[in-house]
């Protein structure tokens, strides 16, 4: 564990300023780390925390998120508008090349990312991408399910999702939430609040995240197009997959197909399996960074033997 200088902006986009936290020496090769589902860059300190100072560590909160302004409201936003998000940050930072880590749905993002803008990242490490890729069963698999969870509850509940009214909480309330919802303790979920909390009078908080965020929209893409946007231009790859799995039924089983695939036709595309639930990088960090230290320091041609004898 090191302890790494800590900086804070915001970066002004066309429809708002995007918060900004980064740890770590600017000069090292950068690594950028992309929160998931309703969550903040906080996410990521435990981890952070017990990383190397081999790397910049660079995190951002979606618009919606922690410290960032909204996304305009009317619309449902789309995991493809934080394509763009990552692209103005990156362009911001001037990087030329940079390690994508991400969890979770920041997964998803970051390989449609990867299509996009190829020969961008260097490596790329997904903390526990399975539920985030499970979710796209769904898109054609049970299209009208989807589409009503999705489009027919935002529409029909417009004024809900785009309402600058939100519940207030105690700090303790809040922290019950965070735990409850997350399976964490509370210093864990103490973490996690340090973006979400806005003061309002007296002693209440509100939750941070714009509501219609809960509705984000997984890309419509069909099988075969999500396949391939998984594996063209695929660099170096670790997945750190949670022992407890969120992920039931056929869901789980076109997650876990997808990513048999990956492992058996990409080159560098390494699996490991660590116990717990899917915020391991929070429960655990030190174990997950053990094994994104190695994989980080390792040249490819040793990665697999190097991982496989941590199994």
């Amino acid at each position: 564990m090191s302890n790494k200088t800590t900086k804070e902006w915001t970066v002004d986009l066309p429809w708002g300023k995007v918060a900004v936290i980064a740890w770590g020496d600017s000069t090292k090769p950068p690594m950028l780390l992309v929160h998931g589902y309703m969550d903040t860059a906080a996410t990521f300190i435990p981890l952070v925390n017990e990383l190397t100072d081999s790397h910049y560590y660079v995190a951002f909160d979606m618009p919606g998120h922690g410290k960032s302004e909204n996304f305009p409201t009317g619309q449902v936003i789309s995991q493809i508008h934080i394509i763009e998000v990552i692209h103005r940050i990156v362009k911001f930072m001037k990087w030329d090349r940079f390690v994508y880590m991400a969890h979770s749905m920041g997964v998803v993002i970051g390989l449609f990312y990867n299509y996009v803008y190829p020969n961008k990242v260097s490596r790329m490490i997904h903390l526990d991408p399975g539920p985030p890729i499970s979710m796209y069963y769904y898109v054609h698999h049970k299209l009208p399910f989807w589409f009503n969870y999705i489009y027919t509850e935002y529409y029909d509940s417009f004024k809900r999702w785009n309402s600058s009214e939100k519940r207030r909480y105690t700090y303790d309330d809040a922290l019950s939430l965070v735990v409850r919802n997350r399976n964490l303790s509370e210093e864990q979920a103490e973490v996690i609040l340090a973006r979400s909390l806005d003061p309002v009078a007296g002693d209440k908080f509100e939750l941070s995240w714009q509501p219609s965020m809960k509705k984000i929209s997984n890309v419509s893409v069909s099988d075969e197009t999500l396949y391939t946007t998984l594996t063209a231009n695929s660099p170096p790859t670790l997945v750190i997959a949670a022992s407890e799995s969120s992920m039931v039924g056929p869901a789980k089983s076109f997650a876990l197909n997808i990513l048999e695939k990956c492992q058996n036709i990409l080159p560098n595309f390494y699996v490991v399996t660590i116990p717990g639930g899917h915020d391991v990088h929070i429960t655990v960090p030190e174990v997950v960074a053990e094994y994104i230290v190695k994989f980080l320091n390792y040249k490819r041609n040793k990665l697999w033997s190097m991982i496989k004898s941590k199994i």
